[in-house]
């Protein structure tokens, strides 16, 4: 694979050997496009990716190979700002998680006696622009007052305020959530551990609460999991992702780094009915 290209840097090449999992692919696409164009023409380019593709066996990815390198060798730009694009992650260290468990966190027998509009008004001052969900085909970006009294039933919320109420998406076509119109400095960062007992996951997420990233929310999935958010604005662009870096490290779901995820709805509920219960929360 390597021959298509000769005199590539280390951090190319680290990429290109560690490609993404899925939901980060488009944009992964792009950015090993555009690097790639200043030692290869657009044919080896093109060559390259669909090699690296044929690995992914859920479906074609011909058309979004053409598209990137296309607006990579035109000189377009990809509507991900460069903080939120950082390759690879690194692999999950067992050995590292065992270290931070420590004494494992007691779980709250009951959650948190609060609504989903109170806990949404904390995280989202004022009236911006929220993206939520019921389902992951049918989000919507509306002010925030547009959602009131509607935000317990959704499913899925965007963790950030958007830029704007639609934006274009990897395909050309408008959209109500895409990188173009997520947030390009982001407030909170939410880290998941699909992974180990709830006990488990609480004091992971315990400890990677500090006075720069002080824990806010923890919500339960619904399922097997917990959502921890995390207040990151004393951070800077850098920082945000070392800090989410490491809790890749730990064994986070790297793909939440994604601007435009969607997360689950504090105190929302689930497909499968359950309410996604709020087990932690100090806006203070």
């Amino acid at each position: 694979m390597m021959a298509v290209l000769s005199n590539i840097p280390p951090s190319l090449r680290e990429a290109l050997e560690n490609p993404p999992e899925p939901g980060n692919r488009n944009v992964w696409l792009f950015t090993v496009a555009k690097r790639a164009r200043r030692f290869a023409s657009e044919k080896k380019v093109k060559a390259l990716l669909l090699k690296v593709a044929a690995q992914w066996t859920d479906r074609d990815f011909t058309p979004e190979i053409d598209r990137a390198v296309a607006r990579a060798f035109s000189g377009g730009t990809s509507s991900v700002s460069s903080a939120s694009v950082r390759l690879p992650w690194p692999e999950y260290n067992p050995a590292a998680w065992t270290r931070r468990l420590n004494t494992p966190i007691p779980f709250p027998e009951k959650p948190l006696d609060i609504t989903t509009e109170a806990v949404i008004d904390r995280l989202f001052p004022g009236n911006p622009l929220i993206c939520a969900a019921q389902d992951t085909r049918s989000s919507i970006t509306q002010e925030r007052e547009a959602w009131r009294g509607k935000e317990a039933a959704l499913q899925f919320i965007v963790a950030n305020p958007m830029t704007a109420a639609t934006g274009f998406n990897q395909s050309g076509k408008l959209s109500h959530r895409c990188h173009d119109n997520a947030t390009k400095r982001r407030r909170y960062l939410v880290i998941e551990f699909d992974r180990g007992e709830i006990t488990q996951q609480a004091a992971i997420l315990t400890s990677l609460a500090t006075k720069q990233t002080p824990l806010l929310l923890v919500v339960w999935s619904g399922s097997k999991s917990l959502h921890g958010w995390f207040d990151v604005r004393q951070l800077s662009e850098y920082q945000k992702h070392r800090f989410f870096r490491h809790a890749v490290f730990l064994g986070a779901d790297p793909t939440l780094w994604d601007p435009s995820k969607l997360v689950r709805m504090p105190g929302g509920r689930r497909d499968n009915g359950h309410t996604q219960h709020i087990f932690y929360f100090d806006p203070q």
